[in-house]
């Protein structure tokens, strides 16, 4: 009897039930314009990865499309659409550069050489376009400032900067940039430093075998020697097993101390003049490498500091192990120092 009564009572409360969702309103809905807007944007970047569309056109970015506008896109059988494209690779250029001696101090006067690589369609076709060279001679103004501006191309290249008594640190030049770079505020700097000065530096270019089991290596930088007790002024150990399985995984550690002294990372190629502070007393290294590679460090650039700060230079290390099959472990260093105290390193 209840089964008969409660059946009824179900269909009558679904059908209620669907009925107030067939009169219930629709949920809010974003405006639509900066709903597609939004989902053009997020698809842009997307859209620029593939090489070309089903249609044999390849997207181009755009900034901000309306939500009926499809990204600019050029067609590869389209030879006016392919030139507009390898022209817009041409951008202004908008540059601004400034040289300063060792000092900071601005030189006026210096002759800057450079190129700007502005691209010439040849023919209208993919891989037919070259480099036309536009040549930018220049002089710095008394500030020692330049700029380059009122022409465009894809890139920008400064040669050589040249001025008489000076010579330009070595990574500054040849440079490439993008375009645009730096402002007015904040110009590239190119440093110069006075042929005038050049201190007495000992310098180095060693290679030393070791036993990379994790015992103490003690180098002099003054004599260019190694041993594995006494005095020096780095201590240094590799460890990684002797006997290994191909493939694999193995601990490798090592470690740079510089007794009574420290190391600082270097910031170019060059580094002439060694800081005042940032150096820290050892360098370490923890990796894992497979049975049967060669592990490194790699080349690493520090600064250093020597003899309770009473010597500055720099130096250039990389360890080794194993470094081939008949030799477990090496140590190479590339280094000069200034023995008369001063940061100069030149």
């Amino acid at each position: 009897m209840r089964l008969k009564i409660l059946i009824p009572a179900l269909i009558v409360l679904l059908a209620v039930l669907a009925l107030l969702l067939w009169k219930s309103p629709n949920p809010p809905v974003a405006n639509s314009g900066q709903t597609a807007e939004a989902v053009a944007q997020s698809n842009s970047a997307a859209s620029v990865l593939k090489n070309a569309n089903t249609n044999g056109s390849t997207a181009i970015p755009t900034r901000g499309p309306s939500p009926t506008q499809k990204p600019a896109a050029f067609d590869r059988n389209n030879p006016e659409s392919i030139r507009k494209y390898m022209e817009s690779q041409n951008v202004p250029i908008d540059f601004y550069g400034q040289v300063i001696d060792q000092d900071s101090n601005s030189i006026a006067g210096a002759n800057i050489k450079g190129e700007i690589l502005h691209v010439k369609v040849i023919d209208p076709a993919p891989g037919g376009a070259e480099d036309q060279i536009v040549p930018i001679d220049q002089e710095t103004d008394s500030g020692g400032r330049f700029e380059i501006q009122g022409v465009s191309g894809r890139a920008l290249q400064i040669e050589s900067i040249q001025k008489d008594g000076y010579e330009v640190e070595p990574d500054n030049c040849p440079h490439s940039f993008g375009t645009p770079i730096g402002n007015y505020e904040n110009p590239v700097l190119f440093k110069m430093w006075s042929t005038n000065i050049h201190e007495q530096l000992i310098t180095g270019e060693k290679k030393f075998q070791i036993v990379p089991d994790g015992r103490a290596y003690f180098i002099n930088l003054t004599d260019g020697t190694i041993a594995e007790s006494g005095e020096g002024d780095l201590r240094v150990w590799v460890k990684y097993p002797q006997q290994t399985v191909r493939d694999q995984l193995y601990d490798w550690s090592c470690e740079v101390d510089v007794i009574n002294g420290g190391l600082c990372p270097g910031d170019s190629y060059s580094m002439f003049s060694a800081p005042a502070s940032g150096y820290v007393p050892n360098f370490q290294l923890q990796q894992q490498i497979k049975g049967g590679q060669y592990g490194e460090t790699g080349e690493k650039r520090f600064y250093i500091q020597l003899k309770n700060g009473q010597e500055y230079g720099r130096i250039t290390i990389n360890l080794y192990a194993p470094y081939t099959d008949q030799v477990p472990g090496m140590i190479r260093l590339s280094y000069a120092i200034n023995p008369s105290g001063s940061h100069i390193l030149r």
